[in-house]
Formats: C-alpha cells, sequence, structure tokens
C-alpha cells in the first residue's frame, strides 16, 4: 500500500531516502525535504511523496514535486508532478512497477522524470513516458566568457514578464536560484539557473528557459553573469547529437522524461530536483 508522506511518516522517508542514496549525506535529504514541504504548504500542494509499505514495513519512497503551469490564454492551470528520489528496497522490487503504476494513477496533466536511474530509464517508456533530452551538455564558463553574443543580460526585474512566468522567476529566487533576463533585438527572455555543486565545483544549470537557440547563441553574457555569481561551469540539457560547440556532453547527467502534456516552453525543469535538492 501507499502512504502520503506527512509530518508522522518524514523520518521514515528520510532514513529510506538516506538508505537508497547513501551517497547523500543525511543533512542533504533533511535541507531538501524542508524546502520541499515548505513549498507544497504554502502553495497547498499536498503530500512530498509517497511511502509503500509491506506488511507495516516502509520498503519504498519516491517524491512528488508538484506544481502548477498557468497557460498564457488564460486557460485552467495545469498540474504537473515530477517525480524523483524512487527507492525500492532491493528484498521488494519486484513491486516498484506497481508503486510507480499507483503514483500515475493520481489525475494530472504531466508527469516528468529528470533524474531517472539507469533501470527506471530502463522501463519508464512502458508508463507512457517519453524522452525529451538524452542529458546534458557542460560548459566551462570562463572560456565561454571571452564570447561576444547579439544580446545582454540585464536583472530580470527591469522587463516586462507575462504574471504566470513572472510568479515562476519570483518562486525560484526565493528558493535560492539565480535569475535574469537576455535581451535581444527581438525582445527578452528569462532565464532561471539552479545552483549546486559539479566535482566539488559551483555549478549552474539551466532550469527554465523558452527558446534554446537564444541561450546558445548569447552564451559570452550568460557566462559572464554566471561567473559575478560565483559560477565556474554550466549544464543544460540538449540530445548527445545535438551538443553544443565549446561543451561537452556529461555521462553523469540523466535523460529526462515527460507523460502527458509537453511544457510550454523549450526547457521546463522548474520546480525540480535540481531545485529542491540543489543535485
Amino acid at each position: 500500500m501507499l502512504e502520503a508522506i506527512g509530518r508522522d511518516t518524514m523520518g521514515e522517508a528520510l532514513a529510506l531516502l538516506a538508505r537508497g542514496f547513501p551517497v547523500r549525506a543525511a543533512p542533504f535529504w533533511v535541507a531538501g525535504l524542508d524546502r520541499l514541504s515548505a513549498f507544497h504548504d504554502a502553495q497547498g500542494l499536498g503530500p512530498v511523496g509517497q511511502i509503500m509499505r509491506v506488511k507495516g514495513e516502509a520498503v519504498g519512497v519516491i517524491l512528488t514535486m508538484r506544481s502548477r503551469r498557468e497557460p498564457a490564454d488564460g486557460s485552467p492551470p495545469q498540474a504537473v508532478v515530477n517525480l524523483s528520489s524512487w527507492y525500492v528496497d532491493e528484498r521488494f522490487r519486484l513491486m516498484a512497477p506497481r508503486m510507480l503504476q499507483k503514483v500515475l494513477a493520481e489525475t494530472v496533466d504531466t508527469f516528468t522524470d529528470l533524474t531517472p536511474s539507469p533501470p527506471v530509464t530502463d522501463m519508464i517508456g512502458r508508463f507512457g513516458f517519453v524522452r525529451c533530452h538524452d542529458g546534458g551538455a557542460v560548459f566551462a564558463l570562463p572560456v565561454q566568457a571571452l564570447q561576444m553574443g547579439p544580446g545582454q543580460i540585464v536583472p530580470v526585474d527591469t522587463v516586462a514578464l507575462d504574471a504566470a512566468v513572472g510568479r515562476i522567476v519570483e518562486d525560484h529566487r526565493r528558493l535560492g536560484c539565480l535569475a535574469c533576463a537576455l535581451v535581444e533585438p527581438d525582445g527578452s527572455r528569462p532565464l532561471v539557473f539552479s545552483t549546486g555543486r559539479r566535482k566539488g565545483l559551483p555549478a549552474a544549470r539551466l532550469v527554465y528557459a523558452d527558446d534554446v537557440a537564444s541561450v546558445r547563441r548569447n552564451m559570452g553574457p550568460i557566462a559572464r553573469f554566471l561567473l559575478s555569481r560565483g559560477m565556474i561551469c554550466l549544464e543544460m540539457p540538449t540530445d548527445r547529437a545535438d551538443t553544443p560547440p565549446g561543451s561537452w556532453f556529461s555521462t553523469r547527467s540523466r535523460p529526462t522524461f515527460v507523460r502527458g502534456a509537453s511544457p510550454a516552453v523549450a526547457i521546463d525543469h522548474a520546480y525540480s530536483e535540481f531545485v529542491f535538492l540543489r543535485i
């Protein structure tokens, strides 16, 4: 049976996550779930995940990072659930597909999985998920900063944003992300970056952008902005065959998947583990 993660079961969820992902220390999970729980509580989004029990024993866990997208045409908000940090005790691995099936029974517009493990990558297509990106391209920012670009980076507060997009930007700034606006002759676009560490170095990841081509042709200004915020490298989603010049395809990053309505913008990894867990 599945049981929603709540205050009474948070300790069990933390223990399962620490057991399933031993490379992450306990404080990492405590801090990440604190951020996720606070956001869900403030937005009235419901539980942050599910625990699977067998004969009363907690043997599996999955995080369900929930958010809403408000279409520009004024239609009803779309419910998005990002699945993350899925672990099932080895004794009960045969029950993992059934666990996922129950999680996916919820009526939402979009499910995403942005960091699936290799076994999950192999099976997730059977549940209606479609691959979006093969992984990520990594840019060394000091090298990219030497390039020019047709656009310029300005504070995101200085440009006019659609109300719904503005809320995404502000939510992520409050969650510790970096945000800016890329201004080109044809208009301005907000960019949002999560922050973390890569091989011990401060790193950014592009989690929200409505146009990949504009990002690629303006890597110089973007790199200088991120360097000024202490970042050393940048990762952005891509396909292996489409790895941008001046970057390398990362074998560390995982393919990304979506089920249901596709994101309205080119890159929408908002409200995900990159943001809440800062990976």
